[in-house]
C-alpha cells in the first residue's frame, strides 16, 4: 500500500512539472511576442510622429500642451507594454509566483485600458474633433511662419483654406508671396480669387486650372480619424494576444505554487520519515541495552587436582 502511495505522488509531481514546462514556454513565446510589438508600437509611432508632427500646430489643445495624437499615444503604450514584458519574463525564468501575479494583474489593468481606447477609437466623433482644429488663414499674408506652415499643409494633405479656397477672398498679399489667380462662380457671379500658389495643381497663363478643392480642417480630421483606426485595428488584435498572456499567467502561477507545495509536503515527509527512522533506532538500541543488562554472567567451575 504504501508502495503505491509514492507511486502515484510521484506520478502528480511529474505531470505538475510537465504542465508547468508548457505553460512557460507558451507564456515565454507570448511574452516574446510582446516584446517585438512593444518594439514595432514605438517605431511605428516615432515614425508617424516624426513625419506629421508640424501638424500639431493646427491642432488648439497643442498649445496649451495636452494634445495626444494617435503616434504620441502608441509610443507611450509601447514603452508601458515593453516594461511590463519584464515582469512576465523573469517571474517565468525565476519561477517567481509573485512576479507572475503581477504581471497577470498589470496585463489584465491595459486590457482594459486598450478595450476603452478601442472604443474611443471607433467612435471618434469628428464635428467635436473639429471643434479642435485652427488654421488662421486670416493670417497667412501677415505671418511669415504661419504662411510657412500653411503652405506645407496644403501641399501635404493636398487642400486649400480652412474651409476652402473661399477663405482667402479680399486678402491682401505681400509682393514676396507668390499667388496664383482662380475664376469661380459665386451665387451665379464670376469671382476672381487671388489664393496662395500652394493651393494649385496645375496653372496656365493667366489662371489655375487645377485646383485643390479639399478643406485642410476636414483633410486634418481624416488624417487624425485613419490615424486612430489603426491604432485601433492594431489595438484589438494586441488585446487578443494580452488575453492569451493574462491565461497563462495565471496557469503559470498557479502550476508554480502547485509544485511548490509538493516539494515542500514531499520535503516534510522526507523529515517525517527520518525523525521515524531515528526514533525506532533509538527504541532498538536501549532495547539491546535492557536485554544486556538483564543477562546473567556464569563463571565455569574451576577443578584443581591433589
Amino acid at each position: 500500500m504504501e508502495i503505491q502511495n509514492t507511486q502515484k505522488m510521484k506520478f502528480t509531481k511529474t505531470e505538475t512539472e510537465y504542465n508547468m514546462k508548457s505553460i512557460r514556454f507558451l507564456l515565454l513565446t507570448i511574452t516574446t511576442m510582446f516584446i517585438i510589438i512593444a518594439g514595432l508600437m514605438i517605431v511605428l509611432g516615432f515614425s508617424v510622429y516624426s513625419h506629421y508632427h508640424t501638424f500639431s500646430f493646427f491642432y488648439e489643445s497643442a498649445k496649451t500642451g495636452r494634445f495626444f495624437t494617435p503616434s504620441i499615444l502608441s509610443i507611450i503604450m509601447g514603452m508601458f507594454l515593453l516594461i511590463v514584458t519584464l515582469f512576465g519574463f523573469f517571474g517565468s525564468l525565476k519561477q517567481s509566483t509573485c512576479l507572475v501575479n503581477l504581471y497577470a494583474f498589470i496585463l489584465a489593468l491595459m486590457l482594459i485600458g486598450k478595450l476603452v481606447v478601442v472604443i474611443l477609437a471607433f467612435t471618434l466623433d469628428t464635428q467635436s474633433l473639429r471643434n479642435y482644429i485652427y488654421v488662421p488663414v486670416t493670417k497667412y499674408a501677415a505671418d511669415p511662419e504661419i504662411a510657412m506652415e500653411i503652405d506645407r499643409l496644403q501641399v501635404c494633405l493636398n487642400c486649400c483654406g480652412s474651409n476652402s479656397y473661399l477663405d482667402y477672398v479680399g486678402m491682401e498679399f505681400s509682393s514676396n508671396q507668390t499667388t496664383v489667380v482662380v475664376s469661380t462662380h459665386v451665387n451665379g457671379d464670376q469671382v476672381v480669387v487671388k489664393v496662395p500658389e500652394t493651393c494649385c495643381i496645375t496653372r496656365g497663363d493667366e489662371f489655375c486650372t487645377t485646383m485643390r478643392a479639399n478643406s485642410c480642417k476636414a483633410a486634418l480630421v481624416n488624417l487624425f480619424v485613419q490615424n486612430s483606426s489603426v491604432i485601433g485595428v492594431l489595438g484589438v488584435s494586441v488585446m487578443f494576444i494580452q488575453l492569451l498572456g493574462v491565461i497563462f499567467a495565471i496557469l503559470l502561477a498557479r502550476c508554480i505554487r502547485k509544485m511548490k507545495s509538493e516539494k515542500t509536503l514531499q520535503t516534510w515527509k522526507i523529515k517525517e520519515q527520518m525523525i521515524l527512522a531515528r526514533q525506532e533506532n533509538e527504541q532498538s538500541t536501549h532495547r539491546t541495552e535492557d536485554n544486556i543488562g538483564d543477562s546473567v554472567y556464569i563463571a565455569h567451575h574451576e577443578c584443581s587436582t591433589a
